[in-house]
């Protein structure tokens, strides 16, 4: 493990909210190897060892050569095992599982525009696998890892949880917001109809060590161009306005979530503080990059793309509901970058 990521397990440590509740449970992450749900696997497997929680880790996942490359050490621990097979199949985990975080998708921009019947399929089939699970086992909690991306098209400076706008059903670039919101209505529906205890998390933009460099997110992107090269392009005027979070932040607020979210309920999980117009995020990565002079130019002949055009002007998200569970932001956004920024100058793009 690198020791930016062993810094943010450590500092995720430090709060004991969720050591009595998930203490000798078992725990199922789907899209394990993603490098969001990664961490919960980390996380977890950590409080086994500082704390001796017990917790019994399942990571279910596809790739195995993802699966070797992110959980290697783990792989002689008795609390820990590899569940491999696609989500889209029927879940068959003969032992007792008490809470489960359903993160399988793609999420890079790229990926998602690549194969959006995977995207969708992820998403869908693996919500209805995994409450069928959840609901075989009388799961204590059920955990989606939703989007902000279900608020659509809404004239709103910050999303609220209550307030929606338009997704087009027809467009292959709303595909992953409309594959959330259907998840989102499938656990709207097991939750009255079979009283299962499903949560929902809505992330901003997750800023974080073990990101695909090129998955086409903003600050993925960013740190790739000043990695190789002099300069960030920015395909746009630069005025579109993000929200970001850092990974801990977001892995201990979709926590409170899982655990004292009201059932049937979404929260979103940002940071207010850090929202940034793209060219100011630009601005904020050349700051905390520090080992050459980068430029930002602007490409011109971009900004008719597509891609760029159907971009809103404005994804934020307001975490006052998230806050009221207990849970506070504290990863500011130069710090963000800065350690997104020194794990990916390390050359690695793997977990050891």
């Amino acid at each position: 493990m690198r020791d930016i990521i062993k810094e943010d397990i450590d500092r995720m440590l430090q709060a004991d909210f969720c050591i009595e509740r998930l203490k000798r449970k078992t725990i199922l992450i789907t899209g394990a190897t993603g490098y969001v749900p990664a961490y919960f696997v980390h996380y977890f497997m950590a409080l086994n060892e500082r704390y001796d929680a017990q917790i019994r880790v399942l990571a279910l996942c596809r790739n195995e050569n993802k699966a070797n490359n992110r959980f290697a050490k783990y792989f002689t621990n008795s609390m820990f095992q590899i569940v491999l097979q696609d989500v889209c199949s029927e879940i068959n985990i003969k032992e007792k599982v008490d809470f489960i975080i359903h993160a399988a998708s793609p999420a890079g921009v790229k990926e998602c525009q690549k194969n959006i019947l995977d995207t969708y399929n992820a998403n869908v089939k693996g919500c209805y696998n995994v409450c069928a699970l959840a609901n075989k086992n009388n799961a204590e909690g059920l955990l989606f890892v939703s989007s902000v991306d279900v608020y659509g098209w809404v004239n709103t400076s910050r999303h609220i949880e209550d307030v929606y706008g338009v997704i087009n059903p027809l467009d292959k670039r709303d595909v992953y917001s409309n594959a959330k919101r259907a998840c989102e209505s499938m656990c709207m529906c097991e939750c009255i109809q079979n009283n299962l205890q499903v949560t929902i998390a809505r992330p901003t933009q997750i800023i974080g060590p073990g990101i695909d460099m090129n998955d086409g997110r903003l600050h993925a992107d960013f740190v790739n161009q000043m990695i190789h090269t002099d300069e960030i392009v920015l395909k746009s005027d630069g005025t579109a306005i993000r929200s970001f979070i850092y990974i801990t932040d977001a892995i201990m607020g979709m926590l409170y979530i899982l655990l004292y979210g009201e059932k049937g309920h979404a929260y979103n999980v940002a940071n207010e503080r850090n929202e940034a117009s793209v060219r100011e995020l630009a601005e904020v990565m050349i700051d905390a990059f520090e080992d050459k002079k980068i430029q930002i130019r602007f490409d011109v002949m971009q900004r008719n793309n597509p891609e760029v055009a159907h971009a809103l002007s404005v994804v934020c998200a307001d975490a006052q509901k998230l806050r009221n569970l207990g849970w506070n932001a504290e990863i500011d956004l130069y710090e963000s970058a800065k350690r997104l920024i020194l794990y990916c100058k390390s050359g690695e793009n793997k977990w050891q």
